[in-house]
């Protein structure tokens, strides 16, 4: 019922001619609104004579045209936003954007933009990024990987604040739902040292939104087949100097679909005890085990006493439970004491978090920014001996929290020149039990960091920014229970800790703009991973004497408008990789450890055109080329790095009619998912098969207050793999209707 009366409400929407409606649109209410990217840099070429200081705010490379434009408020009055972006959110003390954002590639994505590529959560925002790949797999959660690193070598943050479990270093970016982005910085290569440790290829920072001047309220309703419904109840005020942000999000869906041209194939449940049993384990139509409910909670309150001063907390909660589709290839079951299966759900996969930030501007040239932060995360992973899913075997449970906080300060005692200063301290913890019978395991860890980081702009047009950081990893405590041939608890085991680990992140960066507004920019950084707690010390597959990673990133691109219909970037990029963590082998069986030598580099191309007042073109393209250089490899082949991927964008605003189409396109390369390893040099190889996928959303406003649109995912029905032995969803469509107020 849900999903009828959401789809008669949208299609009522969508057919309704304007004139049915309040007031007639202004003449060009239709026309898309450049990006303010496009419009200065044609402004800045067409005036050499007057070329920007370097202190001021200049689009470059590292701030490309989003993905998708505005529409123009329909009536010519003033237009005042519905939402501000959280500025502390952002890694800036002051409202200068610091030149080290524009010596990196980086990508900006807007509200708008997520919006126009059917996006509903942060995970499906960052899929249509260039130089950054989206997969799912045995999780039924997305893997999000920046030049083909795997997700828990990217830094992620919300507003700033890491966003992760203590085990495996990273949750689930499904968890965050679209309505709560103002938008989403991407930063590859040398991000600031400022940011802190762990952020070894880049930075995604996931930045919320905050109240405007106009109050605001606003409710979307979705619904697609197999029960798919979604909404979404957002609020937000300023009064006086307070501001408040609320946000309310409910998701659920029963099954989503297969590929019509999904072909059943054998394969294998492997017990231990009990041996092989060959069967198909998908028969195709709705995915086994797929469902997923989820309820979350995003509220912010602050103070802005003035525009020196700004205060706020922010809180969230997260409650979902989803099954975890299995393999179609293989999957293992482990029926001795603690048992443990491949065919599972997370019964309970809950989230909260409290965050206090603050920024005060003490003098002209002195100003701090901090930060204080306490998350925490509970899963229950629920095992079953088969693929019926109802004989559960095991009940494992993860506790996991981290708490810490950061000092920012900036200091300018010159106009030309700027210092920056940065403390970060967190610690984590975490329980893991393997079931209910057993007690937890706890593991505890501190990690640190100080830096430095100045930014010269003595020269008219150029920045250089220097910055090294001073980096610390302690493990404190590590347990693990001991247990006999039947699964009985013996005792509980104090396992061997190393000591601190400790190193120096250096980093340069530089970037000229010309008069006509071309821009050049490089850097160099070297950038440290320390091991997450899972690779230390899970029972199976831990090795507690893993090295950090280390990467040094070569970064050097330029950016340029052509007059004022379009913007190019080209970008070259080196990373330079030692003690590459890994397993020596496939699926759970597999060891991490430390390989000698990786090299990856590639290319990194986007473009953004506008050929009218009512189109918009968008094209990127990104190519990788990875190779292992160890000594005792068994091949120069690495895991998940294909080769080549595009994405491609249309807008077309269709005149008078205040609708809108959006079309996006993507394509990625054939990937390796095994391959031999000198421990294990049998493994077969698998890989994945390069696929495309073509999405549409048409979208019509009615009035100042009423949208409704249609979406469509995968139109072509593509039966493709993400992830080797994980077939993707098929065509999948949805309507929607949002109020505004």
């Amino acid at each position: 019922m849900k999903t009828l009366l959401t789809l008669l409400t949208a299609l009522v929407f969508l057919l309704t001619p304007p004139s049915v409606w309040a007031e007639e649109p202004a003449d060009n209410a239709n026309a898309l609104t450049k990006p303010a990217a496009v419009e200065e840099e044609a402004t800045e070429a067409a005036s050499p004579e007057t070329p920007p200081a370097a202190t001021e705010s200049v689009p470059t490379a590292a701030e490309p045209a989003p993905a998708a434009v505005e529409w123009e408020p329909p009536e010519e009055a003033e237009h005042v936003a519905d939402f501000e972006v959280y500025t502390l959110g952002e890694i800036l003390v002051t409202a200068d954007k610091p030149s080290v954002r524009e010596v990196s590639i980086t990508n900006e994505v807007t509200a708008e933009d997520i919006a126009a590529t059917n996006s509903r959560t942060a995970a499906e925002a960052l899929s249509y990024v260039p130089g950054i790949e989206v997969s799912t797999g045995r999780k039924n959660e997305p893997e999000i990987s920046i030049h083909g690193f795997e997700q828990r070598k990217t830094l992620i943050l919300i507003d700033g604040v890491p966003y992760y479990e203590t085990n495996y270093g990273k949750l689930d970016l499904n968890q965050i739902p679209s309505d709560i982005i103002a938008k989403i910085e991407v930063t590859k290569g040398a991000p600031s040292v400022l940011y802190g440790p762990n952020a070894e290829v880049g930075v995604i920072n996931i930045i919320t939104k905050k109240a405007s001047e106009k109050p605001y309220a606003a409710l979307n309703v979705e619904g697609g087949e197999k029960d798919y419904f979604r909404t979404s109840l957002s609020h937000g005020m300023k009064v006086g100097i307070f501001n408040y942000w609320l946000n309310y999000t409910h998701n659920e869906q029963d099954a989503w679909r297969l590929s019509d041209d999904f072909d059943p194939e054998l394969g294998a449940i492997v017990r231990r005890p009990g041996g092989t049993t060959e069967k198909v384990l998908e028969n195709g139509g709705f995915r086994n085990n797929s469902d997923r409910d989820s309820d979350s909670i995003w509220a912010k309150f602050g103070v802005e006493p003035n525009e020196d001063s700004e205060y706020f907390v922010n809180l969230h909660y997260i409650d979902t439970e989803k099954g975890l589709p299995p393999s179609i290839a293989t999957n293992m079951v482990f029926l001795s004491r603690p048992a443990f299966s491949q065919f599972a759900r997370f019964d309970r996969y809950d989230d909260w978090g409290v965050d206090l930030s603050g920024r005060q501007r003490v003098t002209d040239q002195f100003g701090l920014q901090g930060k204080l932060f306490y998350h925490n995360h509970v899963d229950d992973y629920v095992s079953f001996s088969d693929d019926t899913f109802t004989d559960e075997i095991s009940t494992s449970r993860f506790k996991d929290y981290f708490v810490g906080g950061n000092l920012i300060a900036d200091i300018a005692p010159v106009e030309w020149d700027v210092v920056r200063l940065a403390f970060h301290y967190k610690e984590d913890s975490h329980k893991e039990r393997d079931d209910e019978y057993l007690p937890f395991a706890e593991s505890e860890s501190h990690t640190g960091s100080l830096a430095l980081e100045n930014e010269f702009n003595r020269i008219n047009n150029l920045s250089v920014v220097v910055g090294i950081s001073y980096d610390w990893f302690k493990v404190d405590d590590a347990e693990a229970n001991v247990i006999d041939d039947d699964g009985n608890l013996i005792e509980q085991d104090d396992l061997d800790t190393e000591g601190t680990t400790e190193e120096f992140n250096p980093m340069i960066g530089a970037y000229y703009t010309f008069p006509d507004a071309t821009k050049l920019y490089g850097s160099v950084a070297q950038k440290t991973r320390f091991p997450t707690l899972q690779q230390l010390f899970s029972g199976s597959s831990g090795n507690p004497d893993l090295n950090a990673e280390k990467s040094v990133n070569y970064t050097i691109g330029a950016s340029r408008p052509f007059f004022d219909i379009a913007q190019a970037e080209l970008a070259f990029f080196y990373h330079d990789i030692e003690d590459w963590i890994s397993r020596d082998g496939p699926s759970v069986l597999g060891v991490y450890r430390n390989y000698a030598e990786i090299d990856v580099c590639g290319i990194e191309f986007n473009t953004e055109i506008y050929p009218t007042e009512n189109l918009a073109l968008g094209f990127g393209y990104t190519y990788l080329h990875a190779s292992d250089e160890s000594d005792e490899a068994e091949t120069h082949k690495v895991v998940q790095m294909p080769k080549n991927k595009v994405d491609a964008r249309l807008t077309y605003a269709i005149p008078n009619w205040d609708t809108r189409i959006d079309l996006t396109a993507l394509f990625v390369d054939e990937a390796y998912s095994e391959l031999p390893t000198p421990q294990n040099p049998d493994t077969e190889i698998t890989e994945s098969d390069d696929y495309y996928t073509l999405n549409a959303r048409v979208a019509k406003r009615f009035g100042e207050h009423f949208e409704g649109y249609v979406a469509v995912n995968n139109i072509t029905d593509y039966d493709y793999e993400s992830e080797a032995d994980f077939p993707a969803p098929g065509r999948m469509w949805w309507v929607g209707v949002t109020a505004r107020y």
